[in-house]
């Protein structure tokens, strides 16, 4: 099941259009917005997105980072958990650059890489559905991630959907023993 959490209600408009690198006031009317590294599918719509053979793909066979356990793969949602330490974005799906910035943090326990499908322009009644990219995010926790934790489906802002597919989650030794299954 795919859930929608709109963003834009958890972090206000402003706060979203921040993490975008947007400073002008987000009134939809078609602004460029940045690019994303990763591959778009064709056709560009969610449907493709979250079935893209290619996508998938690419975080089956993420390499599991050194010093990292797995402990999902492939899903079609990121976590959303407490103790949120932020993002970045990637120019390919490369699990040990993520893993990288957790070990640089004292407080980073766990990594979720993934693919998010954002539109090319600010989405509004002049902009209802404008062409997408695909940003390949690597978010860092500071806690464990785990299947649970996935919840984060994308949200739908007129006709354009924000979505998540190839989502893997990985933790690391600080995080000590987890049971993946509790």
């Amino acid at each position: 099941m795919m859930l929608f959490t709109p963003l834009c209600l958890l972090l206000g408009t402003s706060a979203l259009a921040q993490a975008h690198g947007i400073n002008a006031k987000r009134d939809g009317n078609c602004t460029q917005l940045p690019l994303g590294k990763g591959p778009v599918p064709s056709p560009d719509n969610s449907h493709e997105f979250l079935t893209s053979k290619e996508l998938a793909s690419q975080a089956n066979n993420a390499p599991t980072p050194e010093n990292y356990t797995e402990s999902f793969k492939n899903l079609q949602a990121s976590s959303s958990t407490d103790k949120y330490l932020g993002y970045i974005t990637l120019d390919s799906y490369d699990t040990s650059r993520c893993a990288s910035e957790c070990n640089s943090r004292s407080d980073c326990q766990s990594i979720n890489v993934f693919f998010e499908r954002s539109p090319t322009r600010q989405v509004g009644p002049a902009c209802v559905d404008p062409a997408s990219t695909t940003f390949i995010k690597c978010a860092l926790w500071g806690t464990v991630v785990t299947k649970s934790t996935a919840k984060n489906g994308g949200f739908q802002d007129h006709a354009f959907v924000v979505a998540i597919a190839g989502s893997n989650g990985y933790f690391n030794e600080r995080a000590g023993k987890v049971d993946l299954y509790a």
